[in-house]
């Protein structure tokens, strides 16, 4: 029997189906979990020159003057603009979201100063931290980055609860046999262990996160319910 797994993202599971009506799949119908994989933090960050240098600087300048405070993401529709949106909503402010065509363009027009703020994957800002040219003013996950504990999260930083995360999985068919989903399950699981695989993937700014098959799952379930609300809540649309 011939099993063909695929690799997913937090987009493709918890927020396209969201988003695109036309979308050509159902996960519940279509697919069984396997195991999670990685995780990717996301920054809220500034340009290296900017007067932003706190959270709570971005949302008081936010509060003083609605609607003209531009913040950058790789595109519409993607979690980093999910993010801004909610922490928007949690504190009572509103932004301009200006999406880019992926993540280095984004980061590169917070580089130089086209844009002074951004929500991007930390490892796209992350060469350009030393050097001073971008500041990383908080994290958005639910706690601080093993990668650089440093960061504050946005809750911690007074943005509300907000916990978000670029992170991959691996699924299989939906037919697939259990005794095969439970197979693959503890190969991928053994593997992400390995200590020169997860320092491989350190390297890259991405912790790896094994799971069982029900963990994957629930996650899946417990992220779209909540971008549900910030999509709806938000009126973000693609169509």
């Amino acid at each position: 029997m011939a099993i063909r797994w695929s690799w997913v993202t937090t987009g493709d599971v918890a927020i396209n189906p969201l988003l695109f009506k036309d979308t050509p799949y159902d996960v519940d119908r279509d697919f069984v979990p396997i195991s999670a994989v990685s995780d990717a933090p996301m920054v809220l960050a500034t340009n290296g020159d900017s007067p932003y240098k706190t959270v709570a600087d971005v949302l008081a300048a936010a509060k003083a003057q609605p609607g003209t405070l531009n913040v950058c993401s790789p595109g519409y529709g993607t979690i980093n603009q999910i993010v801004l949106e909610a922490m928007a909503l949690n504190t009572g402010t509103k932004f301009v979201h200006v999406p880019y065509k992926g993540g280095a363009p984004a980061a590169q027009a917070l580089v130089a100063g086209d844009i002074p703020l951004g929500v991007l994957a930390s490892s796209s800002v992350a060469p350009h931290v030393p050097s001073g040219h971008i500041r990383v003013l908080a994290v958005t996950t639910a706690k601080r980055s093993p990668l650089n504990p440093e960061w504050p999260t946005l809750a911690e930083e007074g943005a509300g609860d907000v916990h978000a995360s670029n992170w991959t999985a691996l699924l299989a068919p939906k037919a697939t046999p259990q005794p095969i989903v439970d197979k693959l399950n503890a190969e991928v699981v053994k593997i992400l262990n390995m200590p020169d695989v997860k320092e491989r993937f350190a390297s890259g700014g991405v912790s790896t996160i094994p799971s069982s098959p029900a963990e994957l799952s629930a996650r899946i379930k417990r992220e779209s319910a909540d971008y549900r609300v910030i999509i709806g809540e938000a009126n973000i649309h693609v169509d």
